[in-house]
């Protein structure tokens, strides 16, 4: 195999509605894919910035990590296969001009069924592009050949051009080993996700040096708030050409959030100083990656949990007391506990999420009326639009079949403020 690789009525019916979402068109959708219901990618991909011997080029390595169930296996003799093809096109930066594009298929056998379905496993793979200093355009594109299912994604890249007496290329996330055919390799981590758990972390960079030299080697981690939370310094001498520098943290305890990894060199003998940072996202094992502040997600459950239970949990004497007390309510709503997913757990977050991305207006999208049925209900199974009425306001129809009911939203300022027209009451929420 290749791995790169409620307790009352009320609360069990909102569990089961989070599991029911019908078709929704245009601005309100929900996708059957498993990626996206649980607010996962279908694949990772990262661009990464190293020195070529080409003097007048830079290296451009462009890694794409696929999960194992983002993609369609099917049964191959004793086995299950999977195959997909992966497209990076490069145009310049105004997106005009094709420069260049490799295409290459990639395929993965597994022995065990169970394995096909875990987002742990994964194929990883890797192109190099030579691109002279500029910005560009890219786009990575990965379909799989059973389900003709299409991801792609875009972004604007800027190669770098590298300078003397010495210079560091971007910095690569090390992950966990892991075992293929009977032998213990370390791959990049290209999610950036590490788990709040893991305690040390491990990155990779080269260090171009002109010529022999001593160099003061710095290293943080930092916070949003620019905040160093662990600094590392020595002194290391470099060879003339590509040194290559592994580099690992102390133990350290990270809080759910975004953080910075920088790396600074100082030439002590030119009094040059190069510095390069990378970002990561610390994340708890088991809890939607979406969420990236506790304290907010325990406030966006206010259209599932009860009022005694919201102040349970916000009354916790400390930040891991409060993290516990969530998880714990979570655990509790888990449909199905022979799966490692809280199915529950991602949709509920799945759709606050989706809400923020395409409900914010004046107040973000998981508080509006549009985002508030949405949560509760899913989608819809049809939606009217009518934003050009000559004789009314702007307006929205949702359709919920399941339920027989219809919800009427009206724009009354002309913002694309939409709000129910009728308060929302019924046994599948509580109102705020």
């Amino acid at each position: 195999m290749q791995m790169f690789n409620g307790g009352n009525m009320k609360l069990l019916k909102i569990v089961l509605a989070l599991m029911v979402g019908g078709q929704l068109f245009g601005q309100v959708e929900q996708s059957t894919d498993t990626y996206n219901k649980l607010g996962l990618p279908a694949f990772y991909y990262e661009l990464l910035n190293y020195k070529s011997e080409n003097s007048s080029a830079t290296r451009v390595d462009v890694f794409v990590q696929v999960p194992f169930n983002s993609l369609q296996f099917i049964k191959d003799g004793t086995g299950f296969k999977a195959e997909y093809t992966v497209t990076v096109t490069v145009y310049d930066k105004e997106k005009e001009t094709l420069l260049t594009e490799k295409l290459w298929n990639e395929k993965i056998v597994s022995q065990e069924f169970d394995q096909t379905h875990s987002r742990s496993n994964f194929n990883l793979s890797l192109k190099s592009f030579s691109l002279t200093p500029g910005d560009y355009f890219f786009i990575i594109f990965v379909e799989d050949k059973d389900s003709r299912k299409k991801s792609s994604y875009e972004t604007m890249f800027t190669v770098k051009q590298f300078g003397v007496p010495i210079d560091i290329s971007d910095i690569l996330f090390v992950g966990n080993k892991m075992a293929v055919n009977g032998k213990e390799k370390v791959f990049p981590n290209i999610s950036k996700i590490i788990s709040t758990a893991e305690g040390k972390i491990s990155v990779y960079a080269e260090v171009y040096a002109d010529s022999a030299t001593l160099v003061l080697m710095k290293f943080y981690i930092s916070s949003k708030d620019k905040k160093a939370l662990i600094e590392k310094t020595s002194e290391r001498d470099l060879q003339r050409g590509i040194n290559r520098i592994s580099l690992e943290t102390d133990s350290i305890h990270l809080s759910l959030d975004n953080y910075a990894f920088t790396l600074q060199v100082d030439d002590l003998n030119s009094s040059k100083k190069v510095k390069t940072s990378k970002g990561f996202f610390a994340r708890i094992e088991g809890v939607p990656p979406t969420i990236t502040n506790i304290d907010k997600a325990i406030s966006q459950l206010i259209y599932l949990a009860s009022s005694n239970e919201l102040d349970s949990i916000k009354e916790g004497k400390n930040p891991e007391e409060k993290l516990e007390r969530f998880l714990n309510f979570w655990k509790v709503k888990d449909p199905n506990k022979a799966t490692p997913e809280n199915e529950a757990f991602n949709e509920y977050y799945r759709r606050v999420e989706y809400a923020n991305l395409h409900f914010s207006n004046y107040t973000e999208g998981w508080k509006s009326d549009m985002g508030m049925v949405y949560i509760i209900l899913g989608a819809p199974n049809s939606v009217e639009r009518h934003p050009f009425e000559y004789d009314s306001k702007p307006y929205e129809v949702w359709e919920y079949y399941q339920i027989n009911r219809q919800f009427v939203f009206v724009d009354n300022t002309g913002f694309g403020d939409y709000r129910l027209t009728a308060p929302f009451y019924n046994d599948l929420n509580q109102y705020r």
